[in-house]
């Protein structure tokens, strides 16, 4: 069996915080849960209807380079991670802060990350994608000045083109939940778990499935996964008190928010006197749960230029959705 490297800094960061040599703890691991089901995308859409504004509340400055992807941790992380154009990787506060200097780590696509401990350690993890498509974990821990990659071996022989991940549903559920489509391979989603076994973090994969065209979105709920295609570039669920809203953009920067029954609604954002949401944003997050910057209903994040060329994260206040019971 290939050995991989364990789960510590091997280079200048080692020691920045020797704490985080990271010895895990061995977690059970049972055999991988049912394949998730996938919902296809109709080629008939819901009825839409017009109305729906959202407020762009906040931004951080300037960034450093154009933002190619981004995730969210959301919870006690309240952490937000962004992957430039050139391969840097950032970590980000709810309030728009850097809490991470830039790390060329080459990273190209993000998931959706989570804090949790690892033999005692406080970290937040963003499993991604890099550059040569392969898939990592991106670590960001205590007072680490960078973000740290560790590779996570999925057993496909092919670059990997996008992913979506989920916090577990069950203990044996491990680390997080990922699913991921290859560029060979678009219309197939790989689902499985991230586990901790001994220091090694793991990856035991399900059953693949087949979409009916290839994928460029998908999202992870208790029941299942749900793809999204062109012209869908991200897709967003906003989970709080039990409620759900999935938010989607496609590529001409037009939001819809799709109901539990499968209604769907358009959705547009209201500039602040100072906040100027991009046009065509780059990509898209959000999390129903936040523990920073005063988010009480949770908070939309999307990346992009804004008015004046400068490259931003703009955070969009949902409330009016989050905070409003169902009918």
């Amino acid at each position: 069996m290939f050995k991989r490297p364990r789960l510590s800094a091997q280079n200048r960061l080692v020691n920045a915080l020797p704490g985080l040599a990271l010895l895990f703890i061995a977690s059970a691991c049972s055999g991988p849960s049912e394949t998730p089901e996938i919902a296809p995308e109709t080629t008939t859409p819901p009825p839409v209807v017009e109305g729906l504004t959202l407020p762009a509340v906040w931004n951080t400055g300037e960034l450093d380079a154009p933002i190619r992807s981004i995730g969210v941790a959301g919870e006690l992380g309240s952490t937000i991670a962004v992957a430039y154009d050139d391969g840097g990787l950032q970590f980000f506060n709810f309030e728009g802060d850097r809490i991470t200097d830039k790390a060329d780590l080459g990273a190209a696509q993000l998931g959706d990350g989570r804090y949790l401990l690892l033999s005692g350690v406080p970290v937040t993890v963003f499993p991604g994608v890099d550059t040569s498509g392969n898939m990592k974990v991106y670590i960001h821990g205590g007072q680490l000045p960078e973000p740290l990659a560790y590779d996570l071996d999925t057993g496909v022989d092919t670059a990997i083109a996008g992913l979506c991940t989920a916090p577990p549903t069950a203990e044996s559920d491990g680390v997080l939940r990922l699913a991921f489509w290859t560029q060979n391979n678009p219309n197939v989603l790989v689902s499985g778990r991230i586990v901790q076994v001994g220091e090694e973090l793991v990856f035991l994969p399900d059953e693949p499935v087949t979409a009916d065209r290839p994928i460029t979105a998908c999202l992870l709920s208790e029941t299942g996964a749900t793809v999204h295609s062109a012209p869908i570039l991200a897709a967003a669920k906003l989970e709080r008190r039990g409620k759900t809203h999935v938010i989607t953009l496609d590529s001409s920067g037009q939001y819809t928010v799709i109901g539990t029954d499968g209604s769907s609604e358009t959705i547009s954002i209201r500039d602040g006197i100072s906040v100027k949401a991009p046009k065509l944003p780059t990509d898209m997050t959000g999390t129903g749960d936040t523990r920073g910057g005063g988010y009480p209903g949770g908070i939309l994040i999307i990346a992009g230029e804004d008015h004046n060329g400068d490259n931003r994260l703009i955070f969009i206040d949902p409330g009016v959705l989050t905070l409003t019971a169902f009918e």
